[in-house]
Order: C-alpha cells, then structure tokens, then sequence
C-alpha cells in the first residue's frame, strides 16, 4: 500500500508518496518516500515525494497480536507458537468477536489474526465490524475454509492478508511473517503521516526555507529561505547554492549535496556557515532527499538557521 498526499509548490503539483519510510540507499531499499509532479491541471495542492530525514520517530518492537477463535485450544496452540518464533509477539486470544471488540476498547492492539468460522459472527462480518471501527489497522483472516469466494469477500471489504490453516509445515512461520510484515507496513504509514504533517506545517508556515535544486540551481525556493539569507526569491531561482556559501567553502551543503549524488543515497544533511546577501554568515543546518520535480531528477532541501530557530524539528 503507499501513501500519498499533495500539494502546491508554486506552479507545479507535487506528490508526496510512501511505501515505506526507512533506509537511505537506492541500492538496498526502494521504501524511501519520493517527490513526484503532476501537471498543475490535475490536482490544486502541492505534492512531494522526499525521503523526509528531519521527523523523529519512536518505534517500538513489542508487538500485540489479538488472536480471535472459537476453539480456545487452537487459540492457545497459536499463543505458543507465535511467540515462540518471535519473542516480541505478545498474543492474546478472544473466543468471539464482541470479546475481542471489547478488548480492542481498552488496549492497544498491533495486528488481528481471525479465524472465518465462527459462531454469530464470522470472520467477514467481524472483519466489516472491524474496519467500520478501526479502518488502518492490520486484519489478517486466518481460516481453515478456505475458498475463492471467501478471499475475494476478505479482500474487498479490506483485508490485509488471508491465509489458510495447515497444509504445511511451516503455517506459524509464515504466519508469524505475515504479521511482522503487516505490522511495519502500518507502522510506516503511521511514520509517514506524522512526517507529512510535520513538513507540511513547515511549507505551510514557513517555519524553515524549502528548495528544490535541479541540475545544479535552484528553482524552487520558498520566501523563509530567502527571509533567512536576505534576497528576494527571483534572485535565487536559476542560481546555484554555492550562492549561500562563502567562496571557496562549498564542501557542507552543496559538497553534502554531490556527495549523495555520487553515492546514490536518498538523503543528505549537513550544517554549513551560510553567506547571507550582505555577507554575514550564520550556522545553517540543511537535510535534503532525492525527488522527481516536473519529470527530472532534482532534490529538495529544507533549511533552518541553527542559530535563531535551534528547536523547530522538535
């Protein structure tokens, strides 16, 4: 599943998307969230696709499984299984559904694993009941009546997974799988929302400068980066960032910015000593990801003057 969200950047249409937020290298991971432009027509917000390296993130590894079964025999059997595998499985089985809705009242839960068949409510409808309640949170049905006509009911009323009891050896394997990889797909979701909320409270409140750099100049900037180093933001646009440099010292921020270029990573950061438009300069931190502005490769960079404003990340 990927996220995505949009806005208005000046006048081209950016699209901020996510199948994941981690990892830093194209080469090992593709779950970086990316910049992408649509033609301004499309859609009236801004889009963006970045990796965004300023959100602080908290992530625990403890995960809750509500385990939901008739027989509490198989409900125990899954217990001990699942948390053998893994020792961050906490599973707690409810033998019905208005059971486990209760439960699911009071107490935090990661990820529901369901049987179909079931007296009074059976795993489709407990499922329905479930996403009218809690719509994001992972459902995986887990039944030994296994149909075509079943899966495809599952998968439209919104299913994460679905998966048939035995048959194999290795069921609790891949089931334990199945969960963790549930677990931080949603987990990235929540990760990603809580980015996108934090950047579009920068862009929308200028709370720190934005660029976009393409091809070596900018052509983007945003008024509180042009606020930061004294121009006008025509002056900015189609120059290069060594502009914000004092001559001969580009090895922070544009030096950063080539080095993750030819490193292929997806992000960079860097603190830099930043030459404002009548030569004072003042500490700037920058932190930037590789995008696609208006079809090409570009990058976009948020700056903040690390001296007047050190806690705006926070």
């Amino acid at each position: 599943m990927t996220s995505e969200e949009e806005w208005r950047l000046g006048d081209k249409i950016v699209e901020l998307s996510s199948e994941a937020i981690s990892g830093s290298r194209r080469a090992t991971t593709r779950h970086t969230p990316l910049l992408r432009t649509e033609s301004a027509d499309q859609h009236d917000e801004m889009q963006t696709e970045v990796p965004i390296p300023l959100a602080k993130v908290e992530q625990s590894q403890q995960c809750t499984v509500l385990h939901v079964d008739d027989d509490p025999q198989v409900g125990e059997l899954v217990e001990v299984y699942l948390e053998r595998i893994n020792d961050d499985f906490d599973v707690v089985t409810k033998t019905s559904a208005v059971a486990a809705l209760d439960f699911l009242r009071t107490e935090q839960v990661d990820c529901i694993v369901s049987d179909y068949d079931m007296p009074n409510t059976d795993g489709l409808e407990f499922l329905e009941l479930i996403r009218e309640q809690y719509p994001d949170i992972p459902f995986i049905l887990f039944t030994g009546k296994g149909s075509e006509e079943i899966a495809s009911e599952a998968i439209a009323s919104g299913v994460t997974d679905y998966m048939q009891k035995g048959g194999r050896s290795d069921t609790y394997d891949v089931l334990a799988n199945r969960i963790e990889n549930a677990v931080e797909q949603h987990r990235t979701e929540q990760r990603f929302w809580n980015a996108l909320s934090w950047y579009q409270r920068l862009v929308e409140q200028e709370l720190a400068g934005v660029c976009i750099i393409q091809d070596g100049t900018f052509v983007y900037v945003n008024q509180k980066l042009a606020d930061i180093f004294g121009y006008d933001q025509s002056e900015l646009i189609d120059e290069s960032p060594t502009i914000l440099t004092p001559e001969g010292d580009e090895s922070r921020f544009p030096g950063a910015l080539r080095t993750a270029e030819s490193n292929e990573l997806d992000t960079f950061h860097s603190e830099f000593a930043g030459q404002q438009a009548d030569g004072e300069t003042r500490t700037i931190e920058v932190s930037g990801g590789s995008i696609e502005y208006d079809g090409e490769p570009a990058w976009i960079g948020v700056l903040r003057d690390a001296e007047s404003n050190p806690d705006i990340g926070e």
